[in-house]
């Protein structure tokens, strides 16, 4: 019974962990290393959620202290990454995903929980253990600093 639970998790939320992954470790080895061991610990784990979006929380913020730690690592600190080939659907895609990896870590983990995750600011920041203005802040700066490296874009905001 539990590993069926756990292979639904890992079906169900297997893209968001990865993209948080990529997103903050830059590197698809990283991200593949920490998907993993993200799904490891909940099968070691097996903690009892509330509600499925409590289990999503959990991984999220698992997610986030894992790629922390990989990326506080003296063995990261050495180590140089190598430019990613990471295919996309349009070009546009493409330089949109580029452009948010140039922005300082934080910054791509607000950006991704609150486009791509749809998480208010407030989720935010649970998740992050941060400030909401903080996170506000992180959001504003990252829209500003996309909108000037991307010429136009969000436009609608």
């Amino acid at each position: 019974m539990q590993n069926t639970k756990i292979a639904e998790t890992i079906k169900k939320y297997s893209d968001m962990v990865y993209r948080i992954a990529l997103t903050r470790c830059r590197s698809i080895e990283s991200a593949e290393d920490i998907f993993q061991e993200v799904f490891m610990k909940l099968s070691k784990k097996n903690p009892k959620f509330e509600s499925d979006e409590h289990e999503k929380a959990w991984l999220i913020r698992v997610t986030i202290n894992m790629t922390k730690n990989l990326n506080n690592s003296s063995w990261n600190k050495k180590v140089v990454n190598l430019d990613e080939n990471i295919p996309f659907e349009t070009k546009k895609q493409s330089e949109v995903f580029s452009t948010v990896c140039e922005l300082p870590q934080n910054y791509r983990t607000v950006i991704y929980l609150f486009y791509y995750e749809g998480y208010k600011v407030n989720e935010i920041a649970k998740l992050m253990q941060k400030n909401e203005g903080t996170i506000k802040t992180w959001l504003f700066r990252a829209r500003e600093s996309l909108k000037e490296k991307l010429k136009g874009g969000f436009e609608d905001e």
